[in-house]
């Protein structure tokens, strides 16, 4: 590593930034949407997401409008890119957290975080923006629904004329700087409806536990149907059996792709190869086998829902029956969120791509892709030591790419050393995110471009999940995913398929091998390695 503190630290390198020693960190959920190493023109565009949720906490009455800003100090902002990697600053959300009437600090750091630090007080803050809050939270709790629906349509509808089937304004930068204004505007949304869907399910959560059924609070949270990306699944199966064209489903999901949430990487509109890699392991399943588990998590969750309404008081019934239909809204509309971002990161991309083969054929990069090294100010106005700068970063991503960070961790992290399989290792704890208990030989995977086909009862494993992992999920009887909680996508995604999920074991993908006997326990968290695989 040598070369991370060499002469050319006078270079700037946009995704490694400081900290104070004391502040925690985690890699948790923010690796999930940017799984990865982020490359300059990433985070130039990512940079957004700061506002983004400012703007949503603006809009609920959290924050005043002049908390609506980025700050240059990365202790004061919620995420921030360390060795490449996009880490959630928990300290400062934990301090604002305890601000907002009803919101526990310990909480948040045990949904993002799967445990909470010893000794730390569950303190709360004042009530200042209660006024605020009573104002304007119910008001954009009304509009949100139909913002957000409208909002995914004009944005599918701008996505398929300029991106999918043209070739933008005719001015590349201004259509990267409007669809990373796109990215801003449509994230701000879906910060929203994550915000109401935390509220949720933390009184479902509440309510179960109450009544002593604490585990029912996963299962009336599954089972919705109508998710988006259950609708991807099942369109990728249309897709191989002949029953949906490529144009009508690319039309439909193109923008979707290898880790689809960093803007360096290709969709399935640009390279139908992992697709077509996904299509054809997904083929050979039959229609009973796609939908049956989507069908027995409807019906779990409808038991569970007559369990919990069994138990509860008369009064409390009435809550728990609006409950239980704010989660379906909630859980249709964070998803439809995320499809809708997606959309306008696939914007970015593809202006990037046209702006890199501009300025190759001008000669100004000698690689188109090189423009992924620039920051949006960069490709603007070029530094007089762009090649050099471009040459210094490719560098450090290779440098990145070779070290793995803790899960957690204090100030600037410790690159960790390699870390070797201890083979007397047989139990594994993380969060149960999906009910039920299966025992299958592990199939660990660590990217979804994948060309071999997966065998009934395998178990996925991997290190975190994105949309285009859902097809896989309807191969495998249950996951194991070292980065998330339970409001993730692959905590999501495997309850709407009725499959048991262990998330948030921060090494299972580095601990389990390809080919291990496991059982997963999606209701206790606990993954026990049953019997090692031997090699041949």
């Amino acid at each position: 590593m040598s070369a991370l503190t060499s002469a050319t630290d006078q270079l700037f390198d946009p995704v490694h930034g400081g900290s104070e020693p004391g502040r925690f960190w985690t890699l948790a959920n923010t690796s999930e949407v940017t799984p990865g190493i982020l490359a300059a023109l990433d985070w130039s565009v990512w940079d957004n997401f700061e506002l983004a949720v400012r703007q949503a906490w603006c809009d609920l009455g959290i924050m005043r409008k002049t908390d609506v800003y980025l700050p240059s100090d990365p202790n004061l902002r919620q995420t921030f890119p360390f060795y490449g990697r996009h880490a959630l600053n928990v300290d400062y959300v934990r301090n604002f957290m305890g601000s907002v009437p009803g919101a526990s600090p310990n909480d948040f750091e045990r949904d993002v975080c799967g445990t909470v630090r010893a000794g730390m007080p569950d303190e709360k803050g004042s009530n200042r923006r209660v006024p605020a809050m009573l104002a304007k939270l119910p008001v954009a709790y009304r509009r949100t629904n139909t913002e957000l629906r409208t909002r995914h349509q004009e944005t599918l509808e701008w996505w398929r004329k300029e991106v999918l089937d043209g070739c933008g304004s005719g001015d590349s930068l201004a259509d990267l700087r409007s669809s990373a204004q796109r990215f801003r505007e449509t994230m701000s949304v879906h910060i929203r409806v994550r915000t109401f869907l935390q509220g949720v399910q933390g009184a479902l959560t509440d309510l179960a536990r109450s009544c002593g059924r604490p585990e029912l609070a996963l299962t009336v949270f599954s089972g919705f149907g109508d998710v988006s990306e259950s609708v991807l699944a099942e369109d990728i199966w249309a897709l191989g059996n002949g029953s949906l064209g490529m144009r009508g489903f690319l039309e439909q999901h193109g923008y979707y792709g290898p880790n689809e949430g960093m803007v360096w990487t290709s969709s399935w509109r640009e390279d139908q190869t992992p697709l077509r890699t996904l299509v054809r392991s997904v083929a050979a399943r039959s229609a009973d086998e796609v939908r049956t588990g989507p069908q027995a998590a409807r019906v779990a969750r409808e038991e569970a829902e007559r369990e919990l309404l069994a138990a509860l008081s008369p009064i409390r019934r009435r809550l728990a029956r609006f409950l239980f239909r704010q989660a379906a809204v909630q859980v249709r509309n964070l998803e439809l969120g995320k499809a809708t971002y997606h959309i306008a990161l696939d914007g970015c991309r593809a202006a990037a791509r046209r702006i890199g083969a501009e300025l190759h054929q001008r000669g100004v990069l000698g690689n188109p892709e090189d423009v992924f090294f620039m920051t949006i100010e960069e490709i603007d106005t070029a530094p007089g030591n762009l090649h050099e700068l471009i040459a210094f970063r490719r560098q450090r991503r290779k440098e990145y790419t070779g070290i793995d960070l803790p899960m957690t961790f204090y100030g600037v992290p410790e690159p960790l050393g390699e870390a070797a399989l201890d083979a007397a290792t047989t139990e594994i704890t993380g969060i149960g995110a999906s009910n039920g208990v299966v025992q299958g030989r592990a199939r660990v995977v660590q990217d979804a471009v994948d060309d071999e086909l997966f065998e009934s009862g395998d178990i996925l494993v991997c290190r975190t999940t994105n949309p285009s992992w859902t097809p896989l999920f309807t191969l495998v009887d249950a996951v194991v995913i070292d980065i998330g909680s339970t409001a993730s996508h692959g905590a999501i995604v495997a309850r709407e398929l009725g499959i048991p999920c262990v998330i948030n074991t921060g090494s299972g993908s580095r601990t389990i091998r390809t080919g291990d006997l496991i059982r997963v326990d999606g209701s206790s968290g606990v993954v026990t390695i049953v019997e090692r695989h031997v090699p041949a």
